[in-house]
């Protein structure tokens, strides 16, 4: 068998292609600036200090949420807890931006709730204790009620796998359910909450659309900052670069504290763990320790939401608005095909080949998702300025550039369900084919294809969602004149519009609950 057969080849030149613009990054570190100084003597530690601050208070808040949500739909029934096993996803599909505009329109100062209250208290502002909402603190918290489905999701299917019989071993020993939640539910679930917790801090410190509307600086309005503000490319990859860094140790300290350790229980005495009914109080606390997080999270800022589209929508929607949607749709559909076709290069590669090589080239495909969309778009950015430069064409400033980007942000999204649907196919299936002396191009769309369409469904919808809510690398990379709906949707605020905002982002929040649709589809699969 040749190593570097067409389809390896493939694979090798698509991922090195994919990642020139971290390597570019990485290069512009090395080069000399005149603002870098600037920049160090004034405003860099801030954003160090504000990205730290805003990655613990994320963690403590997603934990506790996430993770209290978690056991108690685990391991209780009681009234709506059938309703909350999905419910409490729901705020998935709220995106952390549109989340901060709703709850800026009704919380700040002059917020319909905060004048609704003081009315009705007969007080004004300064007559009593104000928490500002468009603050570091608020921004942590809008964010924690959108990002802790990722603690609830992992920490859940965690504990579902676990056997029912250390939970009796415990009960055995004397132990009251609170005993055995912080002596032994907590301690064996730790790598499932850290993990949780470091995806929702991942995104958290590569947002743009909740710490720019909030006024907190963090490296991503700095990178925006320096590189419209200032004209220079190479200052943005320095922070983008370090950016980079705090992602990646993110990453390392993941996969560090989960090595050797067990996350399913496994063997002849494991059994499926029976949920207790529980009644009275306790069942009042567990209906609203639930319900809280469900209600801050999604039923209140899509119930505020609804009611400002529906006062709104008439003076939006027009010819404009309608190919703005058009365009956004467009190109999210564009972008879900060509990266669901690309993912399945690599990752066919590593099927039908498994080598180091074609493992690797996985590997570094799917860094890009662990990279934040502005820092991607700056990459882009420089990458294709070299190319506009050296080729004389335009490729910087296109509808290509934003699907570049796309590719190199979302691949790693395919690549995850390429490999989920494929450890589902028995290599037999390869083998008898071959025994048949059946060729590659008949296995593919008469056995593979087939048993592969779930997957590569799932792919494309998840992708579309991510690419129709993708703001900083679109806002950076897109074409003049060329909007979208997140686009628009922070245009409308920047203008003071909060209220015509919520138009554009009903459309993505509708959209965005088809995903959590498919994704409580295959929780309930598998």
């Amino acid at each position: 068998m040749k190593i570097f057969n067409k389809l390896t080849v493939s694979s090798i030149f698509l991922t090195l292609f994919i990642s020139i613009p971290g390597l570019i990054l990485i290069s512009n570190v090395f080069v000399d600036s005149n603002n870098w100084t600037h920049l160090v003597d004034t405003v860099l530690f801030e954003y160090i200090y504000n990205s730290l601050y805003i990655m613990f208070g994320v963690a403590i808040l997603t934990i506790f949420l996430g993770f209290t949500t978690a056991y108690i739909t685990t391991f209780f029934k009681f009234f709506g807890s059938h309703f909350f096993h999905y419910g409490l996803i729901l705020p998935f599909a709220i995106p952390t931006y549109i989340m901060s505009y709703i709850y800026g329109g009704m919380f700040d100062i002059t917020g319909s709730v905060t004048t609704f209250i003081l009315d009705l208290m007969g007080k004004t502002l300064n007559e009593v204790y104000f928490f500002d909402i468009m603050s570091i603190e608020g921004a942590i918290i809008v964010m924690s009620l959108v990002l802790y489905p990722y603690v609830y999701l992992i920490s859940k299917t965690y504990l579902k796998s676990e056997s029912s019989s250390i939970i009796e071993a415990s009960k055995t020993m004397g132990l009251t359910n609170f005993q055995i939640f912080y002596k032994v539910i907590l301690p064996i679930s730790r790598p499932a909450i850290v993990a949780g917790a470091i995806l929702a801090v991942m995104e958290a410190v590569a947002d743009y659309g909740v710490m720019d509307y909030y006024g907190v600086s963090t490296f991503v309005t700095g990178i925006f900052r320096t590189w419209l503000g200032m004209g220079s490319v190479e200052d943005a990859s320095k922070l983008a670069s370090m950016l980079m860094l705090f992602v990646f140790l993110l990453i390392f300290l993941e996969r560090f504290q989960r090595k050797n350790k067990r996350y399913k229980s496994s063997g002849k005495d494991f059994k499926p763990i029976v949920k207790e009914k529980i009644t009275g109080f306790k069942a009042v606390l567990a209906f609203f320790a639930c319900f809280i997080p469900f209600f801050f999270g999604f039923l209140l800022p899509f119930s505020q939401m609804s009611y400002w589209f529906y006062i709104s929508y008439e003076e939006i929607i027009d010819e404009d608005f309608l190919t703005i949607l058009y365009q956004t749709l467009g190109l999210g559909i564009s972008s879900s095909i060509i990266i669901t076709a690309l993912a399945f290069i690599i990752v066919y590669n590593v099927r039908i080949h498994k080598s180091k090589i074609a493992d690797n080239l996985v590997q570094i495909a799917k860094l890009g998702y662990s990279i934040p969309g502005a820092v991607v778009a700056v990459g882009v950015l420089s990458f294709f300025s070299y190319i506009d430069k050296s080729f004389d064409i335009l490729l910087s400033g296109t509808v290509i550039a934003v699907i570049f980007g796309y590719i190199v942000r979302f691949i790693a999204i395919s690549i995850n369900n390429y490999e989920s649907g494929f450890s589902k196919i028995p290599q037999s299936y390869d083998d008898a084919c071959k025994t048949m002396q059946v060729g590659s191009f008949y296995t593919f769309f008469k056995v593979i294809f087939p048993l592969l369409k779930g997957s590569i469904m799932t792919s494309f919808i998840v992708i579309f969602i991510e690419t129709l809510k993708e703001l900083p690398l679109t806002m950076i990379l897109r074409p003049f004149n060329f909007d979208t709906l997140p686009v628009l949707s922070h245009e409308l605020v920047t203008q003071a519009q909060v209220i015509e905002s919520a138009v554009p982002a009903m459309f993505i929040v509708l959209f965005g609950m088809v995903s959590v649709l498919v994704l409580v589809k295959k929780m309930v699969k598998d």
